[in-house]
C-alpha cells in the first residue's frame, strides 16, 4: 500500500521517524507537493490495513492527512531482467 502523508510543517520530520520504524513499512520518505511524507507499507488483509491506519499511523503525532492506496497487484516494475528473450544479444 502506497500512503501519502501530509504532517503539520511545525512537526520538523517527526511523523517520520515512528512510521518508519514500524515494521510494516518497507520505504519511508520525505517528499514535496500537496503530502510530505509517502511510505509502502506491509498488511496482511483490509482489517489489518485498517487497524494500522487508524491506530498507529493515526496516532503519531502531527500527522494532519492520510491518503491510503492498496497494490493489488504489481504488473511492472524496475530491475534487471532473469532472462533475455530469444533472438536478442
Amino acid at each position: 500500500m502506497r500512503s501519502p502523508v501530509a504532517a503539520s510543517s511545525s512537526s520538523n520530520g517527526r511523523p517520520a521517524c515512528p512510521l518508519a520504524s514500524h515494521p510494516e513499512t518497507s520505504f519511508a520518505v520525505a517528499t514535496t507537493g500537496t503530502t510530505n511524507l509517502t511510505a509502502m507499507v506491509n498488511c496482511r488483509d483490509g482489517g489489518d490495513l485498517y487497524r494500522y491506519l487508524t491506530g498507529r499511523v493515526a496516532g503519531i503525532r502531527g500527522v494532519q492527512t492520510l491518503e491510503s492506496a492498496p497494490v493489488i497487484r504489481t504488473v511492472k516494475r524496475a530491475g534487471t531482467p532473469l532472462r533475455r528473450p530469444a533472438g536478442r544479444p
